[in-house]
């Protein structure tokens, strides 16, 4: 185990990369193999230039080697979170069960976290990077995780350590539907099933919004170029496309905002319909820059029929550009596309559906 302190960095989705700065990838963390999780590095920047090709017969496998693995149990991609240039992977068993190992994918190096309290996360926890820092809210508890301090001499003892909020947070995490950071830097918005909140990361203070929902599906991203939130959209009919909504101002608690102006892409990007369907992922690049990871199940295999065996997938992946055409529609753009095939290391094939990516 590497002896090194790493720090969390904050993500910054809008900020243009300087030359000196090292050029991001999307790292997919795949149930590949049969002792755990694959982490694996993808070039989006190699994609083809159209989208009319067919991605079942052009499929390929997944860049090999893969950066890193973890030994842990199958089916819980989604206790893997991102932050900065780090993967933390919750779901894995170590030596130490107070911790669990982070991977930095810029130093290529491995450290330590202690879980929240010494104890496992078994719920599905929901992440979000704010104000260079990570919060996770697993049922109504909110955990924020701090780098450690630097030091002149580096102990080898020193992990990442978990503040827990005193304040219960006025919504499950289960019940979440949507989520976004707000373009001033320290607000976090969470939508339920009814009601709109915010957490004031300042202060750690949560104030209710309104009556209304983000129309997003899981996680949406501030775009500085189109001034508005951007992510997948919930509402039926809408499915398979993305949405751009307002920003709202942050109201107090004694004045609760409005529902604000939100608006659907014209261009389908997939079909829920599609019996292969599993589950899309949308990764903000920076800018106007998207990608999109489709997960189906493999043309070959039977969709709703029991596998003797381990499951085969297709990724879809496609780069995209949003923009708002002459009638002020947002529309698509700049289309590159590839694909890949991976066999699940499980039969297990209905837990986790959803693709787990980050840009980094």
């Amino acid at each position: 185990m590497s002896k090194r302190q790493y720090m969390l960095q904050p993500c910054c989705h809008t900020a243009k990369r300087r030359p000196h700065e090292p050029r991001q990838h999307v790292y997919l963390v795949v149930d590949d193999w049969e002792r755990g999780y694959s982490v694996r590095k993808v070039d989006v920047d190699v994609f083809d230039s159209y989208a009319g090709a067919d991605l079942d017969e052009q499929a390929e496998p997944l860049p090999d080697p893969p950066v890193v693995r973890f030994d842990g149990p199958h089916c819980r991609l989604h206790h893997f979170g991102g932050h900065g240039t780090n993967i933390l992977a919750m779901p894995v068993s170590s030596t130490a069960d107070s911790s669990f190992p982070v991977f930095d994918t810029k130093t290529l190096g491995l450290s330590l976290c202690a879980h929240p309290n010494g104890e496992k996360v078994w719920r599905k926890p929901v992440f979000a990077s704010v104000a260079g820092k990570l919060y996770m809210m697993v049922g109504s508890c909110v955990c924020v995780l701090d780098a450690p301090p630097c030091r002149d001499i580096i102990d080898e003892h020193t992990q990442w350590s978990w503040t827990i909020c005193s304040a219960l947070a006025p919504l499950q995490s289960a019940h979440i539907v949507s989520y976004a950071v707000h373009p001033d830097g320290r607000s976090l918005f969470v939508s339920e099933v009814a009601s709109t909140f915010c957490l004031d990361t300042g202060n750690l203070g949560w104030t209710c919004q309104g009556k209304w929902v983000m129309p997003f599906k899981g996680q949406a991203y501030f775009d500085g170029e189109l001034d508005a939130w951007v992510g997948f959209c919930r509402h039926k009919g809408g499915v398979g496309y993305v949405c751009s909504c307002d920003v709202p101002p942050v109201a107090t608690a004694a004045k609760c905002g409005s529902m604000p102006a939100w608006k659907l892409g014209k261009d389908q990007l997939f079909s829920a319909d599609n019996e292969r369907h599993l589950g899309a992922t949308l990764l903000h690049l920076g800018n106007s820059d998207y990608c999109l990871i489709e997960s189906l199940v493999h043309k070959d295999d039977q969709p709703f029929e029991l596998c003797h065996g381990p499951r085969r997938r297709v990724l879809y992946m496609t780069r995209f550009v949003l923009k708002y055409d002459k009638n002020g529609d947002l529309r698509t753009t700049r289309l590159r596309v590839h694909s890949y095939d991976m066999t699940e290391a499980h039969i297990f094939n209905d837990i986790c559906s959803t693709p787990v990516a980050f840009w980094m």
